[in-house]
């Protein structure tokens, strides 16, 4: 009987060892989704922050190392939420692509590209700047540095041109306040070589259930999951339940089928004769 019962612990455990097991895919079913890759952390800042105001759940991992090194935005959930994701970055003038890369080949060439990394994250800063202005969405700048007096008798001089979408009916801030933050932010640019356009563009509505869905997900995800376990629970007290019946019934024809002494009978030695330890036996 101690054998059949360390069977039955066996048995259950090993059903609730199955039970989780199936239910662990469902417990980490989050579905991720990429949705860009920047170079500069900047950059992939200005996205996360963007991607959470407006209720959606994502994340920044750094890939690689050196001059290699990325930033990844990924999304969780399914593709309506990347979907939604990628409408938020396009009304906001995020994620665009980048300029062609400087291939590096000696001194000169890695000048250049120093030029072009330093050109993107003056670009970027610019464009946060502009962000923080309320109801500002959509803010592409884009700007030309001086002409080096060295190299040309009539330098051409810095100019910048500037875009800015915002959301509600009124913008706080005119065009002319506009031309000098960014020329202040530019070197050599004089704010009447800036070209500034302002434009009055709501955002597209987003689904309802934007928000709300990572809740519905984990409360369905947690719903199959007790199902799963009581389920398996159930189980596991049926099989104990049949076990038990089984090895009542075998104890019971096991005590059924011993031998018993019959009434017709009788023992060799009499009631009252005692065995003698003194014979001995040739």
């Amino acid at each position: 009987m101690q054998i059949r019962f360390f069977k039955r612990q066996g048995l259950t455990k090993l059903l609730l060892f199955c039970g989780l097991l199936a239910i662990l895919p469902l417990g980490g079913c989050s579905l991720r989704k990429k949705v860009q890759t920047v170079k500069i952390e900047a950059e992939a800042n200005q996205i996360m922050d963007v991607l959470r105001e407006n209720g959606v759940r994502a994340k920044k991992e750094e890939v690689g190392e050196g001059e290699r090194k990325t930033f990844e935005i990924w999304v969780d959930g399914d593709e309506d939420d990347l979907g939604a994701a990628i409408q938020i970055m396009e009304d906001h003038c995020l994620g665009q692509p980048e300029p062609p890369a400087v291939e590096s080949s000696g001194i000169i060439s890695s000048v250049e590209v120093e030029k072009a990394r330093e050109h993107r994250r003056m670009k970027i800063n610019i464009e946060s700047q502009l962000r923080q202005i309320p109801g500002t969405t959509c803010v592409n700048v884009n700007f030309v540095l001086p002409q080096d007096r060295a190299l040309a008798i009539n330098p051409y001089p810095a100019t910048a041109a500037v875009v800015v979408n915002f959301k509600t009916p009124t913008f706080q801030v005119n065009q002319e306040q506009i031309a000098g933050i960014i020329a202040r932010s530019v070197p050599d640019l004089k704010p009447e070589n800036v070209s500034v356009v302002t434009n009055y563009k709501p955002l597209r509505p987003l689904p309802e259930t934007l928000g709300s869905r990572p809740f519905t997900r984990i409360a369905l995800v947690t719903g199959i999951g007790l199902a799963t376990i009581l389920a398996f629970i159930s189980i596991v007290f049926f099989l104990q339940k049949k076990r038990r019946a089984q090895d009542d019934e075998f104890e019971s024809d096991l005590v059924a089928s011993s031998p018993t002494k019959s009434e017709g009978e009788t023992s060799l030695l009499g009631d009252g004769d005692e065995f003698d330890e003194d014979i001995k036996f040739p």
